[in-house]
C-alpha cells in the first residue's frame, strides 16, 4: 500500500458555530482522506485532482509503484480564513493563494517524522498550481535520487498547470505569465542555468530569480516535448554522481555544444505550441469514495496540528493541544504532538505518557508507532540493552505493518538492527529507507555506517565518498571522517601484515572518534590477533537547542562543553574541537559564555553527548 496523504480542508473554529448549517465531511480515495465543509462533491474534486497528479507523475515516469511522501494539506474557503494561518512578514500574514510548510526539524535523521503541509484557499482557481507545484517536489524527493535544481523546479512548475480528461492528460500547459517574463528579460546561458545550487544567489534572493524559475520551467517543457528524458536522466548522473563539469556532461549526454542546446531551447520557445499530452494508462479503476461526517473537537484538532508545525504559530498550537486535552485528554492528535513537543526537550516521561494514551486509543497511527519508537531510542538505544532493543523494534514493526512505505521507520529499524548485531538485517532496512527516500542524505550514512560495521569497504567507501559533497555539513564531515578511518585502518593492516606475516592478528577496535594522526597508526604499539575498525557510532545524529554555558579545554585537543537544554545542563564532547563543524563562528573558542546555540549531537549517556555541529543564533 502506498503511504495514505493525508488531505484535510478546514477552516477556523472560532468561525464553526456561525456555519452551523454547513457539516464537516471527510471522504476517503485510495490514496487521500478529504475533509471539508464545504460539501462532499468538493470533497470529492479535490480528493480526485491528487489523485489525478499521483496518476500523472506514474504516466510520465511509466512508474508502477508511486511513493507517495507524508503529506496534510488544508484547504480553507476563501483567504480570510487562509490570513489566520499564513506566514508572518514584518508582524502581519502574507497575502497568498496558497502555501507549503515543510518539517519543523533542521534536518538529519528523525527531521521526516515531522509532517508536511499544503494550505490553500479554495475560493482561489491559481491555488491549484501552487499546491501541485509543491506536491510536484514531494513525489521527485520520494521518487528519485537529488536532480539538479533547474530541473525540479522547472518540472514542478511544468506540473502546476494539471488537467485530466477521460481520455488524456493535459500537462505542461502554458501560464500566461511565463511567456511574458523570458520574452522581457535577458536569459540566462545554459552552463549557468544549469549551474544553478540550492545556495547560489540567483536563487535565493536575486532579482533574476523568476527568469531562473521561468527558463527551467521553458527549459523541461523543451526536453518533455521532444522526448528527452533519457538524455536527460545520462546528464543527472554524470553531474549529480560522477561529478563531470556541467559542459562537458552536456555535449556526452545531448549530443551537442551547449551553445547549440541553448539556442534549440530558445527556438522552441519563439515558434510557440508548447503543450505535452500523455495517455492515461489503460486499466485504471475509476476513483471511489468513502466518507464520514467529522465533529467540532475533530476539526480544532486539526488546525491545532497546523499551528504546531508552523515556525510563526507553534505556541498557539501548544496551549491549542493543552485546551483539547482538558476536553478529551484521550485525543490521538493532541497527545501525538505534545508527546513530540516533549520529546524534542528530552523530557522523556511526558513524552512517553503522551505517546502511550495516543496509541491505546488509536492503534491504527503509524506515527505514533514510530514515535515511540523514536523517543525509546533517544532516551536509551546507546546502552544497547536488548529490552530497549526490543521495544524499538515491537514498535517500529506495528508502524511498518500500518504503513509499509514508511521510509523512517525503516531507517530507524536499520539502526536498530546494527545495534543488535543484525548486520544484513540492518542493511537489508537501511536500502529500503533509501528506497523510499532516495533524497535523504541521512540514510545513505547510516547504510554506510552499517557497511563499514559488516566491514564491506566495497561498497561503504563509494557511499561515503557521495556523501562527501552533501550540502548537509554534519553528513560532508562524518563521510570524511569515516574515510579516514577506513584508510587509517587499511593502512594498519598493511603494516600489520608486512611484519607478521600470514599469521592472524589480535582485535583492535578504533574509535569513532579517534582518528590516528599522520604517522600514528591504529595498532602500532599493540600485540595481537586482527585489527579491525569499529564505524562511527550508529546512534541516531540528535538536534538540540539551548544556551552555551561554558567550555572546558583542559583536555585538549578535546573540549566539554556544558549546553543547558530544557532543564538540564548536557556535557557535550568535542574529541576534536579544532575541527569540529561551525556555523556563525570563524573558529573554535574555549571561552565562549552564555551562548544561544543549536547543536547536531550523539547521545552517550545521561545528559552526556558527543557533539557533530555546533551552530549560533
Amino acid at each position: 500500500m502506498i503511504r495514505r496523504t493525508f488531505l484535510l480542508l478546514a477552516i477556523s473554529f472560532c468561525g464553526l458555530a456561525a456555519r452551523a448549517d454547513q457539516p464537516w465531511v471527510e471522504v476517503d480515495s485510495s490514496h487521500f482522506s478529504v475533509a471539508t465543509d464545504g460539501g462532499e462533491k468538493r470533497a470529492h474534486e479535490v480528493a480526485q485532482r491528487f489523485e489525478q497528479m499521483r496518476m500523472a507523475f506514474g504516466a510520465i515516469f511509466k512508474k508502477v509503484s508511486v511513493n507517495t511522501a507524508p503529506l496534510q494539506i488544508i484547504a480553507f474557503r476563501n483567504a480570510k480564513e487562509l490570513r489566520q494561518f499564513a506566514p508572518l512578514y514584518g508582524g502581519k500574514p502574507i497575502e497568498l493563494a496558497g502555501f507549503f510548510l515543510g518539517n519543523g526539524g533542521r534536518g538529519g535523521p528523525g527531521a521526516n517524522e515531522e509532517r508536511q503541509y499544503i494550505a490553500l484557499d479554495l475560493s482561489q482557481e491559481d491555488s491549484w498550481g501552487t499546491v501541485f507545484h509543491e506536491y510536484a517536489h514531494l513525489l521527485i524527493n520520494s521518487n528519485f535520487p537529488p536532480s539538479p535544481v533547474w530541473f525540479d523546479e522547472g518540472f514542478a512548475e511544468y506540473c502546476s498547470s494539471l488537467k485530466v480528461d477521460k481520455k488524456e492528460i493535459d500537462i505542461g500547459l502554458v501560464k500566461p505569465e511565463l511567456p511574458e517574463l523570458l520574452s522581457q528579460n535577458r536569459w540566462l546561458k545554459i552552463i549557468d542555468l544549469f549551474s544553478v545550487s540550492h545556495d547560489s544567489q540567483i536563487y535565493n534572493r536575486d532579482d533574476r530569480r523568476s527568469v531562473f524559475y521561468a527558463q527551467s520551467w521553458l527549459t523541461v517543457h523543451f526536453l518533455m516535448t521532444k522526448n528527452m528524458l533519457k538524455q536527460t536522466a545520462v546528464y543527472i548522473h554524470m553531474t549529480e554522481d560522477q561529478h563531470v563539469p556541467v559542459p562537458e556532461a552536456i555535449r556526452r549526454s545531448f549530443g551537442m555544444e551547449p551553445e547549440a542546446l541553448g539556442k534549440m531551447i530558445e527556438n522552441y520557445f519563439r515558434g510557440g505550441a508548447m503543450h505535452f499530452t500523455a495517455p492515461i494508462p489503460p486499466g485504471l479503476p475509476a476513483v471511489q469514495f468513502t466518507s464520514r461526517p467529522l465533529n467540532d473537537l475533530e476539526i480544532k484538532s486539526v488546525l491545532a496540528d497546523l499551528d504546531y508545525h508552523s515556525r510563526d504559530y507553534r505556541a498557539r498550537g501548544i496551549t491549542e493541544f493543552q485546551e483539547i486535552l482538558a476536553k478529551q485528554p484521550e485525543n490521538v492528535v493532541a497527545n501525538r504532538g505534545l508527546g513530540y513537543e516533549a520529546m524534542q526537550k528530552n523530557d522523556w516521561d511526558n513524552a512517553g505518557e503522551h505517546f502511550k494514551r495516543a496509541a491505546a486509543q488509536d492503534v491504527k497511527d503509524p506515527q505514533v508507532h514510530y514515535l515511540l519508537a523514536l523517543m525509546t531510542s533517544r532516551k536509551g538505544m546507546s546502552s544497547g540493552n536488548r529490552e530497549t532493543l526490543d521495544v524499538i523494534r515491537k514498535e517500529l514493526a506495528a508502524a511498518i505493518a500500518l504503513e509499509p512505505n514508511y521510509a523512517d521507520a525503516y531507517n530507524l529499524l536499520g539502526m536498530t538492527l546494527s545495534h543488535a548485531g543484525e548486520k544484513q538485517e540492518a542493511i537489508d532496512a537501511l536500502q529500503k529507507a533509501i528506497a523510499l527516500s532516495p533524497r535523504n542524505p541521512w540514510y545513505t550514512g547510516n547504510l554506510a555506517s552499517a557497511y563499514l560495521q559488516a566491514q564491506d569497504f566495497d561498497h561503504a567507501i563509494p557511499l561515503l565518498q557521495e556523501l562527501q559533497t552533501s550540502s548537509e555539513p554534519g553528513i560532508a564531515s562524518m563521510a570524511a571522517q569515516q574515510l579516514q578511518q577506513v584508510e587509517a585502518y587499511r593502512s594498519a593492516v598493511n603494516a600489520r601484515g608486512a611484519q607478521s606475516g600470514p599469521r592472524e592478528t589480535a582485535v583492535q577496535a578504533v574509535e569513532p572518534n579517534d582518528v590516528p594522526e599522520a604517522g600514528n597508526s591504529p595498532g602500532s604499539s599493540q600485540g595481537g590477533s586482527e585489527i579491525r575498525i569499529l564505524p562511527a557510532s550508529n546512534d541516531p545524529v540528535l538536534f538540540m537547542k539551548g544556551v552555551l554555558v561554558s567550555v572546558d579545554c583542559s583536555a585538549q585537543p578535546a573540549a566539554t562543553l556544558t549546553i543547558s537544554s530544557g532543564g538540564k545542563r548536557w556535557k557535550m564532547l568535542a574529541p576534536q574541537s579544532k575541527k569540529l563543524i561551525l556555523i556563525g563562528a570563524d573558529e573554535f573558542s574555549c571561552s565562549w559564555r552564555n551562548r544561544k546555540v543549536s547543536a547536531n549531537y550523539r547521545k552517550t549517556g545521561t545528559d552526556q553527548g558527543n557533539l557533530v555541529s555546533l551552530e549560533f543564533e
